[in-house]
């Protein structure tokens, strides 16, 4: 068996071939943790010594981060690691460096001009945290840590046939974290199996519960069936469900859900996370770095800043009703990850208007977790006949993280024996 310092040496290796998918490397503190690792006579915890990416969101001491920006940065390298870098540390990771992103997180499909943009074949990531996805898709690090708004987590996550986490907002501290969008940001997470999530999710929160796993799920058939779902990743989900129902998993099929109903809120009056958005960075749309933002994300401010206010208030209303029926209901939801398959970015390059729907078209199913602070993960379950991932996303109540991750972990131990099976 390697070393932890052998693991280490050949990630940074790696990820130093991988321009797009890494923006600074930490050599050096990655070494000395992973020499820090190896001399312990007693491991910390279950990840001991496991590599993990940070996302140019979240603040590493000496780094100065750039939210995936070339022109804009804070005036200063961080004085002092994020919070939650503070506890990976202690329970004995080891940092490798910073990925890529869309720039200032302001996008799904993971596009950077500046920096490159980690494709698969030719198809785009997902965004935001395109880069930490791509950090563990390709075997780089065990682990990332990303930032998930609208779905910035679950979107890349899905694009890239790996398991990605949006944890309710305030389990995991903020502190050293760059904001988008202040009342939906939180800090996500990306790994190859459940299993690892859970044992992250322990470290970054604290809560070490171990809850049963449900055995029942709530499949959305209105957004399956009549969602604007595209057919290949209809059909993956669909055939999970029945691995699933084969498997002995009551499988409720409902419509008009509660997450259908926040699709409606969002389709009425917009998403309050844009707002919050231009809140941010609508400044630097008058500065002189103007012309240097990637100009898809500099449109989606501009047409953000035209939000009606009053039309936003009203989906914040509703989305508090929604989030407690959630609550009162105690069901977990089924979904998909995204309605699409990852698209090639050339043509998307090409028509501005087609980027934006496209981005739209993203985003869509992972924001009403975002909209009512619901704990959401993404599960990889095939690929398409043209060769693209599709994720499936379980949606829990508020607070109920550690459940859904424990029935996650089910789901996934449930469809790969069915996999082994075929």
């Amino acid at each position: 068996m390697r070393s932890v310092a052998e693991n280490t040496v050949e990630a940074l290796r790696r990820a130093g071939r991988e321009g797009e998918v890494f923006l600074s490397l930490l050599p050096d503190r990655a070494r000395a943790e992973a020499r820090q690792s190896d001399g312990r006579t007693e491991r910390l915890g279950p990840l001991d010594g496991s590599t993990v990416s940070w996302k140019d969101m979240i603040a590493i001491k000496d780094v100065t981060p750039r939210a995936g920006s070339a022109h804009w940065r804070p005036e200063a390298p961080a004085p002092a690691d994020a919070e939650v870098v503070v506890r990976a540390c202690k329970a004995g990771l080891v940092s490798i460096g910073v990925t890529n992103q869309s720039e200032l997180a302001f996008s799904g499909i993971g596009y950077n001009p500046h920096h490159g943009t980690p494709l698969l074949d030719g198809r785009v990531p997902g965004g935001s945290s395109s880069g930490a996805a791509a950090s563990v898709a390709r075997g780089i690090t065990r682990l990332a840590v990303g930032t998930d708004t609208a779905g910035s987590c679950r979107v890349p996550a899905a694009f890239q046939g790996v398991v990605g986490f949006r944890p309710t907002r305030g389990r995991y501290p903020m502190r050293g974290v760059m904001p988008l969008a202040p009342s939906y940001d939180t800090v996500g997470s990306f790994a190859r199996s459940v299993a690892d999530i859970i044992e992250l999710d322990a470290m970054l929160s604290g809560d070490t519960a171990s809850p049963d796993a449900v055995d029942r799920l709530s499949v959305l058939i209105d957004v399956l069936d009549r969602g604007g779902v595209a057919a290949p990743v209809s059909q993956r989900c669909k055939e999970a469900v029945t691995a699933l129902e084969q498997a002995g998993v009551l499988m409720e099929h409902t419509s008009r859900s509660p997450l259908d109903k926040a699709l409606a809120l969002i389709r009425a009056g917009g998403w309050p996370g844009a707002i919050e958005a231009v809140e941010t960075y609508g400044h630097l749309l008058e500065t002189e770095n103007a012309p240097h933002l990637d100009p898809f994300v500099a449109a989606r401010l501009r047409v953000s800043a035209g939000l009606d206010p009053d039309k936003i208030a009203r989906v914040k209303q509703g989305a508090r009703a929604l989030r407690e029926t959630v609550r009162a209901s105690g069901t977990i939801y089924l979904l998909p990850t995204v309605a699409i398959e990852a698209p090639q970015l050339a043509p998307l390059l090409e028509d501005p208007k087609t980027f934006a729907a496209t981005n739209t078209a993203a985003l869509r199913l992972t924001m009403p977790a975002s909209l009512l602070d619901l704990p959401a993960i993404s599960l990889p379950v095939g690929k398409t006949n043209a060769g693209a991932w599709v994720g499936v996303q379980l949606v829990g109540p508020p607070d109920s993280d550690r459940t859904l991750l424990a029935t996650a972990a089910m789901v996934e131990t449930l469809l790969m024996q069915k996999e082994s099976q075929t």
